[in-house]
Parts: C-alpha cells; sequence; structure tokens
C-alpha cells in the first residue's frame, strides 16, 4: 500500500506512507527539496487489522494532512496529521461504511468549496463522492458515475 495525505511534516513538501504486506508495519517516506524520499521512518506496527489506508489530504481544515483507514468490520477511522510526521489517535468517522467498496481515494476538493472529498467505487462499479465537512467527517455519499466496474483501480 502506498498513498499520500499531502504535507504530514510541515515542510511545504508532499510526503508518502506506506504499508508493508508481510508484517502490516506502516511508515513515512518524507518529501525531499531535490523531489526524491527520505530514507523511511517507521510510524505504527502491524496496521493488518485496516483493509483500506486512505492519504485523503487536510479533512479538519488544520493545513496538515490526514490519514482514513478502514478496519475489517468496516468502521472508517481518521487520524490527523500533527504536521511533525506522526499522528494523532484515531477518531471514528463513520461505523458500517462502504463493505461493497472496491476503491477509495481521496481526491481533493471536487466540490470546490475549500473541503477534501472522498470517492469510491463499488463492487458493481458506481462510483460515489462523499463531501468534506472541513471538519473531519464527510457528508452522505452522492452517486457520481456508473459504469466504473471494468477499472482496476482509481487513483
Amino acid at each position: 500500500m502506498l498513498t499520500s495525505p499531502g504535507d504530514v511534516t510541515g515542510d511545504g513538501r508532499p510526503d508518502l506512507i506506506s504499508r508493508a504486506a508481510s508484517t502490516g508495519t506502516v511508515y513515512l517516506h518524507k518529501g525531499t527539496a531535490d523531489g526524491k524520499l527520505a530514507a523511511r521512518v517507521k510510524l505504527y506496527d502491524n496496521w493488518k487489522g485496516y483493509k483500506k489506508v486512505i492519504g485523503a489530504g487536510d479533512l479538519n481544515g488544520d493545513g496538515i494532512g490526514d490519514l482514513l483507514a478502514q478496519d475489517k468490520a468496516n468502521t472508517l477511522y481518521r487520524y490527523d496529521g500533527r504536521g511533525d510526521g506522526t499522528f494523532a489517535a484515531r477518531a471514528k468517522v463513520f461505523a458500517d461504511w462502504g463493505a461493497s467498496y472496491n476503491a477509495v481515494v481521496g481526491v481533493g476538493d471536487l466540490t470546490d468549496d475549500g473541503r477534501a472529498d472522498l470517492v469510491s467505487r463499488d463492487s458493481g462499479g458506481n462510483v460515489y463522492r462523499n463531501s468534506g465537512d472541513g471538519k473531519g467527517s464527510f457528508g452522505a455519499r452522492t452517486k457520481i458515475a456508473t459504469g466504473w466496474g471494468g477499472y482496476k483501480s482509481l487513483s
């Protein structure tokens, strides 16, 4: 798994988050001034309990990138970036969310309201948008497309 929540270190450069498939260990890869990535830094052990980890941008309006994580019970959690490359304790966003979603991506601001939005695709090929509320959560889903079942992923 590889995703980008945006700048989580406060240096103005986008950073990457990875999760090792074999161990579930989550790492931060800081973006550098020369366009490369710094050596990885371990953030968490064993995130195998999450079926999706999504870099979603700044969800709570503080200017720092945040992460979303969906567990196997389909609870969606938010991890707020602290600006130093670490994340605050998780906060529940939704229970019983997205069981049929096979792809979820933080897309930035689709609705042009200054808030980060989320796009997901279900197993039937329907694509939905959850509009960000700027406080770390989202509104109800809105169907925005159909017929996307033939694509391998959204990114």
